[in-house]
């Protein structure tokens, strides 16, 4: 069985790119690949399942978090099924081919690919995402995220109608959503003109709302984002997105949290790297130094001839482990300074000491000499 290609390079687009970016990217690539432009071709239609696989992933935030994170293997042995999972692509389609290809996908998924008719439809999902400081990361915290989403209609209880009497099978079509007609041996169907596919319509549509059921409101939502959380982690709230078209359920909420940049610390998985900046003088007596920690202030012994770049452990006192209890360690790492000017009287003394030191105690300058000789 071929490997799997990466679902980015199928598309086309950077791992960082956008929803809308994708979105671009993948509306290109499926009119040039689509079916209906190249009738009888199977490279083109496999090209298009692929391209349509990718976008499904990539589009929902939860399972490209989980594609970003495992690859291909995050859908278990048999990969992700696309034509299982197609009814929220099957959404979308509205939003980026139009009516363009209708008649394609009811042909190719059937009932699925009529669900939109039905009347209550999934409200879309959302996306935000936030920064957050490299300590909170480690401790944990809470954040307000401004979401502007759609609410149903107070008006008319999200029914669309004045009379709150909803959605009516449409006269032209009888609830079917297409329209049939017949030319000799040949039947052809297509998207009904008065309610546009929909099955049902609205007879007397509400003012506030337009008749679409749903009016776009701010809300302030409280996220609460785990301790040890990575750069990159989406973080699903259930039933915080878009309410659904004729009052559907309404979609999830996704934010994405990116941890920033820290000016002292590092991190590497569960640890955390701290540089702590030393005297030459410190380096050759041995000292103790306070080194800060991501909860305070923890204390180095620094023995006697510590070498530039040498590294501590301090355990206990990194992330918390996303798998199983405890913490990550923190490692301090030593950097040397040489000072940048010296009084008389320093240079004197370091004058005195070039004199006094022993080849002896520096082994590596010994090796490295003796091995160009």
């Amino acid at each position: 069985m071929a490997e799997k290609r990466d679902y980015y390079d199928i598309l086309g687009v950077s791992r960082d790119a956008s929803i809308d970016e994708m979105k671009k990217a993948y509306r290109e690539l499926a009119l040039k690949y689509h079916p209906d432009r190249n009738p009888g071709n199977k490279e083109a239609e496999e090209r298009f399942k692929e391209l349509t696989e990718a976008y499904e992933v990539l589009s929902d935030p939860e399972k490209r978090a989980i594609y970003d994170r495992h690859g291909h293997a995050g859908f278990g042995p048999q990969g992700f099924d696309w034509q299982q999972d197609f009814s929220r692509v099957r959404m979308d389609f509205s939003d980026i081919f139009g009516d363009v290809f209708s008649s394609f996908f009811s042909d190719l998924f059937g009932a699925s690919a009529q669900a939109t008719r039905s009347g209550r439809t999934r409200g879309s999902d959302l996306e935000y995402r936030i920064s957050i400081p490299l300590r909170d990361a480690a401790a944990g915290t809470e954040r307000t995220v401004n979401v502007s989403r759609y609410d149903p209609c107070e008006v008319c209880g999200g029914t669309g109608s004045k009379s709150k009497s909803g959605r009516t099978a449409c006269p032209v079509c009888h609830g079917q959503g297409q329209v049939v007609t017949r030319q000799g041996f040949f039947t052809f169907a297509q998207t009904c003109p008065r309610c546009r596919g929909e099955g049902s319509s609205i007879s007397d549509p509400c003012q506030n709302c337009r008749g679409t059921g749903r009016t776009r409101a701010m809300h302030r939502i409280q996220v609460k984002i785990p301790a040890g959380i990575e750069s990159g982690t989406s973080l699903r709230f259930k039933n915080q997105g878009d309410a659904g078209p004729n009052a559907g359920p309404r979609g999830d909420l996704f934010v994405t949290v990116f941890v920033e940049k820290d000016a002292c610390f590092e991190r590497r998985a569960d640890d955390v790297i701290c540089t702590v900046p030393i005297t030459y003088v410190q380096a050759i007596l041995g000292d103790t130094v306070q080194v800060p920690t991501l909860t305070g202030k923890a204390e180095v012994k620094v023995p006697p001839g510590t070498q530039h770049g040498a590294l501590f452990r301090l355990r206990g006192l990194g992330f918390p482990r996303a798998y199983g209890s405890g913490k990550g360690d923190q490692i301090v790492r030593i950097k040397v300074v040489l000072p940048q000017r010296l009084s008389r009287e320093e240079r004197r003394l370091v004058e005195e000491l070039k004199k006094l030191q022993d080849p002896a105690s520096y082994p590596e300058i010994r090796a490295f000499r003796s091995g160009r000789s």
